[in-house]
């Protein structure tokens, strides 16, 4: 016979059967009942954030680099509107969040009750639906399973992303009776593909002369990074990364061409849209404008063109398609892997000439400016810092990116190597995102290291939750880029529209946020010289706490905006 228990309760067993227990949000009247119990299980914990649209961010740092759900909540009416932003940033990379808004209490909806947000005044869950894959008010009690149930199979199957639940404040405490909570009785895990897809993918990429392979972030959230360097390794086959799956193959990897797309690497374009590729596969990567140069007509491999993608409607959605592999990355390159095996054992070569180890770029030939990469220049050049930094980040670094003038130059000019992970929220692309994202991962990765680079622009806009950071200690390390403008909207402007300079994006008054970063509690260093970005960094991983790095830069230097300025301007990069 069912159990009786509140149904606050019976939520929370669910949460901790998904092994989501650390909940992130701002505490609100129609929501007490709900935070409350949080505070008082000691199986969760609960962080409370300054701004709600954090909540959202850091709830989406700790789903993806922990590769699992999280929770962010807010209370009825503004609470539930700044939860929007973050949520956005998570449907579009397909990022698994279960977002929980308050909602007046059920007697008083339809009379006006204050914040209320029912389908009567400013429908809460109409709002949250074209960016969640399941929005709704649990209107009884007994109505929640079902409701959370069908929430969380489509938050964790197929392509993952955020569900919304709007309960009204009077439900949380009712009895309701429920007989159990084993997410395997309602969330079963499939891995299937198509069998013969993937022969006859094995078929072509053993036959091709030159193979390229073009991941995207749809790898780091199978998992699949080791698997995909196999592959590459077996035929051999080049390979490129889509901006967002930066990182995904090891930069300094022999095979790698770096970054195809925006603020991209020369190499990895003149191979993927040149002529000798016979065969192009691509691998979690959805073919967007970011990295296909505006749809450029070439990016479709002279012979073939593979795309695997965990969503069917994603391949073929931008290119015609002559092998399609609809499935999790893993799985289906665990299959084809075992059919290029048994293909060597029975005595098949691939008919790859690329070289297993081709020669290296020389020095820093594979990047735009190679001699700002060197240069001893006051104050510091963009892209020699991000040289320093690559040669001390830490072998399991997770690297942040907020969005920016300083995420063109992170794209082009860091170097990810294996094991680490480079994180962007470019589906999107909201300012913030990288700001507040990390404390999420840091909570969820445990002892790793955790790095955001940020611009001074992402910093005013939400670095109040550095103070987030503080008082829970959570040991992130801020980079914060200070040009003293937004750089990418100030360089921008000389390339689209007039051509004018927009002077209105320039400070007027000078941004001292080292000293802001101290009298929020946190410790800070200030970099204007070569060399001094390499001893902050090791002081900042000694300290193990909460950290900012102020990077003073020359702002008269542009971010590789080019291939962005011909896209808005309606240009394909031919």
């Amino acid at each position: 016979m069912a159990k009786q228990a509140r149904m606050v309760d019976v939520f929370l067993r669910y949460m901790q059967a998904e092994g989501a227990t650390v909940v992130f949000g701002v505490p609100g009247g129609l929501l007490h009942p709900f935070f409350e119990a949080v505070e008082a299980n000691d199986e969760f914990r609960l962080i409370v954030t300054k701004h709600e649209e954090g909540a959202a961010f850091m709830a989406d740092g700790y789903a993806r680099v922990g590769r699992r759900l999280a929770i962010c909540a807010g209370t009825a009416g503004p609470g539930a509107t700044n939860l929007l932003t973050g949520v956005s940033v998570a449907y579009a990379d397909g990022v698994p969040l279960l977002v929980v808004t308050g909602q007046a209490a059920t007697y008083g909806l339809g009379k006006g009750a204050a914040q209320e947000t029912s389908q009567e005044y400013m429908d809460t869950t109409a709002i949250f639906r074209p960016v969640t894959k399941y929005s709704v008010t649990v209107n009884a009690p007994d109505k929640l399973s079902l409701h959370l149930r069908h929430a969380l199979r489509l938050a964790l199957m197929g392509r993952p992303g955020p569900v919304h639940l709007s309960v009204p404040v009077d439900l949380w405490e009712h009895p309701m009776a429920e007989d159990w909570f084993d997410p395997t009785t309602y969330r079963p895990e499939t891995h299937q593909f198509d069998r013969h897809a993937v022969q006859a993918a094995s078929r072509l990429l053993m036959a091709s002369k030159r193979p390229v392979l073009l991941a995207g972030a749809g790898v780091a959230t199978s998992g699949a990074q080791k698997h995909l360097a196999t592959l590459a390794e077996l035929l051999p086959a080049r390979v490129a990364t889509t901006p967002r799956g930066k990182g995904v193959f090891p930069e300094d990897h022999p095979l790698s061409l770096g970054v195809l797309g925006f603020a991209g690497h020369r190499g990895a374009r003149e191979a993927v849209l040149g002529s000798e590729v016979d065969v192009l596969m691509t691998v979690g990567a959805s073919l967007n404008e970011t990295t296909t140069f505006n749809w450029h007509a070439g990016l479709k491999g002279g012979k073939a063109l593979i795309q695997l993608d965990i969503a069917a409607d994603r391949v073929g959605r931008n290119y015609p398609v002559d092998v399609p592999l609809v499935g999790d990355a893993q799985t289906v390159l665990i299959e084809l892997i075992y059919h290029l095996h048994r293909a060597l054992r029975e005595d098949m070569r691939p008919a790859s000439v690329w070289p297993q180890e081709p020669p290296p770029p020389e020095g820093d030939a594979r990047y735009s400016d190679p001699e700002l990469r060197r240069s001893e220049q006051l104050p510091v050049t963009p892209q020699r810092w991000r040289a320093e930094l690559s040669d001390v980040l830490p072998d399991d670094a997770v690297v942040f990116s907020d969005v920016g003038g300083h995420m063109l130059f992170n794209i082009h000019h860091l170097m990810i190597r294996r094991d680490q992970q480079f994180v962007l929220n470019l589906g999107f692309g909201s300012m913030g995102h990288g700001t507040a994202a990390p404390i999420g991962a840091a909570l969820a990765l445990g002892a790793r290291c955790v790095v955001a680079i940020i611009g001074d622009a992402c910093f005013t806009m939400n670095g109040m939750e550095l103070l987030t950071a503080a008082e829970y200690q959570i040991p992130v390390i801020w980079i914060i880029e200070n040009n003293q403008m937004h750089g990418i909207t100030w360089h921008g402007s000389h390339l689209v529209g007039s051509k004018r300079p927009m002077d209105a994006v320039v400070y007027r008054r000078p941004l001292d946020i080292t000293s802001i970063a101290r009298a929020m509690g946190l410790l800070a260093w200030t970099v204007e010289r070569p060399g001094q970005l390499t001893e902050a960094m090791a002081s900042a991983m000694r300290a193990g706490v909460p950290c900012v790095i102020e990077v003073r830069v020359d702002g008269r230097i542009p971010p590789p905006i080019g291939e962005r300025a011909r896209s808005i301007s309606g240009f394909s990069a031919e």
